[in-house]
């Protein structure tokens, strides 16, 4: 599978992994669940140009960075990358879609990880979402929250549509048709009557 030949900087990751840090999340997301445990999504990233080159921009443990699409295209071989969706916000242009990869790049690459997040979007999986505030560090970024950031920030459109969105709000996102799955490599996964 060649991973590059569908990737333009702008377009968003959305997946399941198969690593400690992805059990622990799809774990957290599970309430108001009723699928497999396995579907849920747990890692979103953003794709982005840098010197030239295509990478995945993605917020993990320890700092945010850039990934190179050949370490994808063998996490995926491998299935440490499994039910990989590769989005596109609805109605945004090219330009939109330049911003935000531009921003994430600036903005969020390199920062460290908001490990401070986890508790709270722990309890808000848990219980409910009744604070307005962000999760965690103002400064830091979990993968779903730099993505966030990088189109409601660095673009000016916002469809996640709220303050501490998960992997699992990006997979609803696109189930409402306001992210655009472009091509899915994977099971597929069937919520509402709709297969993503």
């Amino acid at each position: 599978m060649k991973l590059a030949d569908h990737l333009r900087p702008g377009l968003i990751l959305n997946m399941s992994t198969r690593t400690v840090m992805g059990g622990l999340i799809r774990r957290a997301l599970r309430f108001g669940w009723d699928g497999r445990l396995s579907d849920i999504p747990n890692h979103d990233a953003i794709v982005v140009r840098h010197y030239g080159k295509t990478y995945i921009g993605e917020s993990k443990p320890p700092f945010a960075g850039l990934t190179p699409i050949e370490d994808y295209e063998r996490m995926v071989e491998s299935g440490e990358v499994y039910n990989l969706r590769i989005m596109a916000v609805a109605g945004a242009h090219e330009e939109q879609e330049l911003l935000a990869s531009a921003w994430w790049l600036s903005n969020v690459n390199r920062k460290p990880y908001d490990w401070m997040a986890f508790p709270r979007l722990l309890w808000k999986a848990t219980m409910a979402d009744w604070c307005p505030r962000a999760a965690g560090w103002e400064w830091a970024w979990y993968c779903t929250e730099g993505v966030r950031d990088a189109y409601k920030i660095g673009a000016g459109v916002d469809p996640w549509g709220k303050n501490n969105p998960t992997p699992l709000t990006t997979f609803k996102r696109a189930l409402e048709r306001k992210l655009i799955v472009l091509r899915h490599i994977g099971e597929s996964v069937t919520r509402n009557g709709w297969t993503l």
